[in-house]
């Protein structure tokens, strides 16, 4: 069995070839960095909504995103409910409020002087909890009091739990301040904080009123439509958005203005990730940072090929003398290229996939190393080094056999 040659000139000077699968190594986790944070966007932009239970939602045309969602009249709720396709409506209440971090049990609340932080505030029905996993559900039926809050897990240590890091079982029972009233929490959750807010927390009906007295309570956030079994909701959201009247837009006005449009929860998840991973500087950032790093890598391969092709001049001359065409001689340079993509990218995974845990757990972002990640990362190393050979062909094709002589 004939080695190949691209894996020869590869494996015969050890040193330069460690130098360059290094610098390949680094763009590769660069791009997976990216990526990740890219994906972590995406994620925490739906996570809440993730969590809900509904098949087609309710939401002002004014729409914003997930913080600032806008309200309608909530009797457009109790329309939808009238729809015999309609198995169950209910409001959901969302607004961003004011939490103070718990004082210590031995200083008076007339004293307190905890830092104040803006926090997602959640107001649902405790009689039926619109969440979809059991354990949610469950907590936010202890929701039986206007000053109860369940707190997010994952809100950041500045809300200030007992154990300076993460909420926890020994934080239930403490009292803080919620907006200008007294709340107590009754047990934590996780939920996910969203991208707006660095903390979250829900309450019944009248505990978010407190929290944010300047929405009243007949005007809803958000309504979540749940439709009888065997329905479709493509169908049902057009008959449902028939009886609501169309949504008013700047380029469509309408004689009978509709207050509320009727989104699938498939758009629903493809509005908000495309609102925070396009339409904010943040998922630009992120994307932005993955074309940094192929240019990163692009230079990198090509310095190490142009500098492996001036080194080995006389023997692609001498190929060349032998009749070897230049085809033959760019087919080595671009198999040494995916070579060292190929070469380059496991360890790259596998320190990627740490730097997603320890990144994770310390920052609080969903990063998850996913196959999507993976396959494209693959696809972006191996067409990342395949332009610097490219690239670096120029400089091959100059070799010439009378400089043998």
């Amino acid at each position: 069995m004939k080695t190949p040659l691209a894996w020869k000139n590869l494996t015969y000077n050890r040193v330069r070839t460690g130098v360059a699968l290094a610098g390949v190594g680094f763009a590769v986790i660069l791009i997976f960095m990216q990526m990740g944070f890219k994906g972590a966007v995406r994620k925490t932009a739906t996570q809440i909504y993730d969590a809900l239970d509904f098949d087609l939602m309710l939401r002002s045309p004014s729409y914003l995103h997930l913080t600032e969602p806008r309200t309608f009249p909530r009797e457009r709720i109790f329309e939808a409910a009238s729809m015999p396709t309609v198995a169950k409506a209910r409001p959901f209440y969302l607004g961003l409020s004011e939490w103070q971090a718990p004082q210590p049990d031995d200083v008076p609340p007339d004293q307190w002087h905890g830092q104040w932080r803006g926090i997602i505030t959640i107001g649902v029905d405790p009689n039926d909890p619109p969440f979809l996993p059991e354990d949610l559900r469950d907590k936010a039926a202890e929701l039986t009091d206007a000053r109860f809050v369940l707190i997010d897990s994952k809100s950041k240590r500045e809300f200030g739990p007992k154990n300076g890091s993460r909420f926890g079982p020994e934080d239930i029972g403490v009292e803080t301040t919620l907006g200008s009233g007294r709340v107590q929490i009754v047990d934590y959750v996780t939920l996910g904080t969203g991208l707006a807010a660095n903390g979250a927390c829900i309450a019944n009906y009248e505990g978010f009123a407190r929290a944010c007295p300047w929405q009243p309570l007949d005007e809803a956030n958000l309504g979540l439509i749940n439709l009888r079994t065997g329905v479709e909701p493509n169908a049902a959201k057009e008959q449902l958005q028939a009886l609501l009247g169309p949504p008013t837009t700047s380029s469509t006005p309408s004689a009978m203005p509709a207050d509320v449009e009727v989104l699938t929860r498939a758009e629903v998840k493809a509005r908000e990730e495309y609102r925070w991973v396009h339409q904010t500087p943040l998922g630009k950032i992120f994307t932005f940072g993955v074309w940094v790093a192929l240019f990163v890598g692009v230079a990198i391969v090509y310095q190490v090929l142009s500098t492996d092709i001036a080194n080995m001049m006389a023997e692609y001359a001498t190929l060349k003398a032998m009749g070897y065409p230049n085809r033959y001689l760019a087919t080595v340079v671009l198999q040494q290229s995916v070579m060292l993509a190929l070469v380059g990218y496991v360890p790259s995974l596998i320190i990627a996939s740490g730097l997603y845990a320890f990144v994770g757990t310390w920052s609080g972002l969903p990063m998850i190393m996913t196959w999507q990640i993976m396959a494209i990362v693959l696809v972006l190393a191996v067409a990342m080094c395949t332009v610097s050979g490219m690239f670096a062909l120029r400089k091959l094709f100059q070799a010439d056999p009378a400089d043998l002589f």
